[in-house]
């Protein structure tokens, strides 16, 4: 099992850096881009704007032409730019705000009149990071925080699962505090809205809250050794779970088929699951790199390529003097 672990952390580590890299570049690009060439780009747009109208109307044999279109390029990044950044921020608030309304509406309880956890705790050491709330429709486990993460136990799913399947349970949301799972799902979340363009985010998305699904299981099962407990607490809590309860902040990939292939791992862990979506992946990965090549060209292209190159081929408005 332990080398399930190490695969499944592995990937997670693997996920995460590779949305922080394609992310925080694609970024970084753009924000140099428009800060080197905001200048240019005024400049450019103003010589535009006369070419077109030096004819005392708009001249459409000039306004429809390379020089224009590049012209207009550069402001279109700009606006997906500031487009980006005010959803992310949004997304931000959204989430903080949700989070926090969410945790101040749960009612604690003593968990010293729950004998079922009291037997638990000790062997998972948790030192005051588990909360059990008043919630008896509610059959959930869930972590929640960025920088002091706890855990949170319904008391409906204490009287719904039986007390190895909460321990597995609650083993499960141990790693996730761990690893700071709901940090790391919040970074790359704003990164991913902050670069909303980028087709291959959502995919890179859902592989990385598989995988930290998957390797929060193989942890609890490697401490557990109850792999068919898990699996029943799993597909019981997946019959009963409501996507409208929790928040975004710390629910993970809860798809029907991601709770299948996770069921299906801890009941037949040495079979190797099929892989599904290759060739569309493969196409967002080339659709994403188009994009991100079509954003930079737009705001470097200048450098490469002299504006007075791409004029007005006909000549028409230029040769009038306009004033």
């Amino acid at each position: 099992m332990k080398y399930l672990i190490d695969g499944q952390q592995g990937k997670v580590q693997l996920y995460f850096s590779l949305i922080v890299f394609i992310n925080l570049g694609i970024f970084s690009v753009i924000v140099t881009g428009v800060m080197i060439g905001i200048t240019g780009y005024i400049s450019d747009t103003k010589c535009a704007y006369e070419a077109v109208t030096c004819c005392g109307s708009v001249c459409s044999k000039c306004f429809f032409t390379l020089r224009t279109f590049a012209t207009t390029l550069p402001w279109i990044c700009i606006a997906i730019l500031f487009t980006g950044i005010c959803m992310a921020i949004h997304k931000v608030f959204l989430m903080l705000s949700w989070n926090y309304r969410f945790v101040r509406s749960l009612t604690p309880l003593s968990i010293e009149n729950r004998s079922e956890l009291k037997i638990i705790l000790p062997s998972v050491h948790l030192y005051n990071q588990l909360v059990l709330f008043d919630n008896d429709v509610l059959r959930c486990a869930f972590t929640s925080g960025l920088w002091k993460p706890k855990i949170y136990l319904s008391t409906g799913i204490c009287s719904y699962l039986t007390a190895t399947e909460l321990r597995t349970v609650i083993l499960h949301e141990t790693h996730h505090i761990i690893n700071k799972a709901p940090l790391m799902l919040f970074i790359i979340r704003i990164l991913c809205i902050l670069n909303f363009f980028l087709p291959i985010n959502r995919y890179l998305l859902n592989l990385y809250s598989s995988a930290c699904e998957k390797a929060a299981d193989d942890a609890a099962v490697n401490i557990s050794e109850e792999p068919l407990e898990l699996a029943s607490a799993l597909l019981k809590l997946s019959m009963s779970y409501s996507p409208a309860a929790l928040s975004s902040t710390v629910a993970f990939s809860r798809g029907q088929r991601i709770v299948v292939d996770r069921i299906m791992r801890l009941l037949e862990p040495q079979v190797v699951p099929p892989c599904f979506g290759k060739t569309s992946s493969y196409l967002l990965c080339l659709l994403s790199f188009l994009i991100a090549v079509t954003i930079s060209f737009s705001l470097y292209w200048k450098y490469f390529t002299p504006l007075e190159k791409i004029g007005c081929k006909t000549k028409v408005c230029h040769m009038i003097k306009c004033g």
